[in-house]
């Protein structure tokens, strides 16, 4: 669970893409399992992005839009998750990780060099309204903060190994608490275990967040290279065992 939590903050990510699975297969029912992932990605959201703030790698301006769309759309995505069939949101989900695990193997590298900066406003604005309506309906729906999709996107855009995942990290942060917010009166959550797993989870991000600030060249080397690829892989063979656990 820590070694989870370091890896998703430093990725800019909150780690509910695996922890729903995990938590299901431990015999936890859907809801809940959503509902207890999306608080460990706000907590270890939360603590990565008070390191990114501080060192003042988050674009504020690219992550409003992100932020507000995907915040109002995540009650949306909740009131679906509970008014279809349980199979019906781990096909959905199942489909969706597959989807991010491509999308990861397919976005190209992440460099150094933040070259997002000729963005204008208008471009910010329609990318972070649009793109932050699927994340926050996925957020609600299916537990997952969005960042697997959100961090590719920026890297497309132009933002860098240290940019990336800090703007992300602050946008799955809300679109998380949104949803956990719509979750948590139908879950049936044990306080003490998510205090356990949140104190962990809060500790990992501040591991997380620091790390990205360590110059330790083969580190940043392998990420940029190989992590994408790799991470990629896992998604996609977390949806092939949700398939075949549905048979």
């Amino acid at each position: 669970m820590l070694m989870l939590s370091i890896l998703f903050s430093f990725l800019g990510m909150g780690g509910a893409v695996i922890y729903v699975p995990l938590f299901y297969w431990l015999g936890i029912d859907l809801i809940t399992a959503i509902a207890m992932a999306l608080m460990l990605n706000v907590v270890t959201t939360a603590s990565a992005s008070v390191t990114y703030l501080r060192k003042k790698t988050v674009d504020l301006p690219t992550a409003a839009p992100f932020i507000l769309s995907s915040a109002i759309a995540a009650p949306l995505g909740a009131y679906v998750s509970t008014s279809v069939p349980e199979e019906f949101v781990l096909h959905t989900f199942s489909v969706v990780v597959a989807a991010a695990g491509v999308l990861m193997i397919l976005s190209k590298d992440i460099g150094e060099n933040d070259t997002a900066s000729n963005l204008g406003v208008k471009e910010r604005l329609a990318i972070g309204i649009i793109s932050g309506m699927f994340i926050g309906g996925i957020a609600g729906l299916l537990g997952i903060g969005g960042g697997i999709f959100l961090v590719p996107i920026l890297v497309f855009l132009g933002f860098g190994v240290r940019r990336a995942p800090a703007t992300s990290a602050l946008v799955v942060l809300f679109s998380s608490l949104s949803g956990f917010l719509s979750h948590i009166s139908n879950a049936q959550i044990e306080l003490r275990t998510l205090a356990i797993l949140g104190i962990v989870a809060f500790i990992g991000g501040q591991l997380g967040s620091h790390l990205m600030y360590l110059r330790v060249s083969s580190l940043r080397g392998f990420f940029e290279t190989y992590f994408n690829k790799i991470f990629g892989l896992l998604l996609i063979l977390i949806s092939m065992m949700l398939q075949l656990s549905l048979l």
